[in-house]
């Protein structure tokens, strides 16, 4: 009987262990951005490597502190009337001048019942022509409203671009009930054109809380990027798209064009109830947008 035999095979097996040990450790979790703040931030990380990039520290390229008497128009221009088929969506509001006013450091959109002869009348404001971009952090602090058949929003269209194959961004769209207004929602909109209601697609989220939006300022917010939009309630991360997010027979619109910002306060198809109260304002305190970088 060989006794080396048993001694040899215990060396072998002690000398194998320690690769044994390698061979099944764990790997290395992926580095990158762990600050859900920061403009580079990323889902998959979780070891911070101090790569962290704040949008804050670049360049702010548009900025409305409301500070005057009267809208700037050099900033913002109109939209008039009641568009087509109600802007599209049946609104049953006509928009007005007149009913955006300025003062105390905020803009209010006024919304009025029996109004210059109009059953509702509202305001629509936009920077197109007056300014566009690609690609930052667009913010606004805003006061929305309660009561059924209000619609404010805050949100993004091209400029001279088709609907839904250009895209549409919508940072903040709410609707009112009989009561609070507790849900803030946002989007993105894609699609083919010509517009047919089979051949477009939306991806959105819900934000609910306790009491009503209409009670305070709160920060509505998205940061846009090269194939991603994310966006923020009050510096909450509260959703995400990219070209994933979508059926891959649309073309992802938000990488092309130059978008500028829009602020409005609709009355929706379905109108009104008995308990709505007019006039109801939403009321803007300030709009910035910050590029990417230095």
């Amino acid at each position: 009987m060989n006794l080396q035999s048993p001694k040899i095979a215990l060396v072998i097996v002690l000398i194998s262990l320690p690769l044994v040990w390698w061979a099944c450790d764990e790997p290395t979790p992926p580095s990158g951005c762990t600050d859900i703040t920061a403009s580079n931030y990323d889902d998959w990380a979780v070891v911070d490597d101090y790569s962290c990039e704040y949008i804050e520290g670049g360049t702010l390229i548009f900025q409305d502190e409301f500070n005057g008497s009267t809208l700037d128009d050099s900033k913002w221009v109109h939209d008039i009337g009641n568009g087509e088929w109600g802007w599209g969506n049946g609104e049953l509001q006509y928009y007005r001048e007149e009913n955006t006013t300025v003062s105390n450091g905020t803009a209010k959109i006024t919304a009025k019942k029996n109004d210059n002869g109009f059953d509702y009348t509202s305001s629509k404001i936009k920077t197109d022509g007056k300014f566009s971009f690609r690609f930052g952090k667009v913010q606004a602090r805003i006061k929305t409203v309660n009561g059924k058949g209000f619609w404010p929003a805050f949100w993004m269209l091209p400029a001279g671009g088709n609907w839904p194959c250009d895209g549409e961004i919508d940072i903040m769209e709410q609707w009112g009930s009989n009561g609070y207004t507790y849900r803030t929602t946002g989007a993105a909109h894609l699609g083919y054109c010509p517009y047919s209601d089979g051949d477009r697609e939306y991806k959105s989220f819900e934000k609910d809380i306790d009491g009503s939006y209409a009670h305070d300022f709160h920060v509505y917010e998205v940061r846009w990027e090269p194939n991603k939009i994310s966006w923020y309630v009050d510096n909450e991360k509260v959703f995400q798209v990219t070209p994933n997010s979508f059926n891959q027979r649309y073309t992802w619109p938000f990488n092309s064009n130059e978008w500028y910002l829009i602020l409005n306060l609709a009355i929706d198809r379905d109108g009104p109830s008995i308990a709505t109260q007019f006039p109801t304002q939403m009321e803007i305190d300030w709009v910035r947008v910050y590029a990417f970088g230095s």
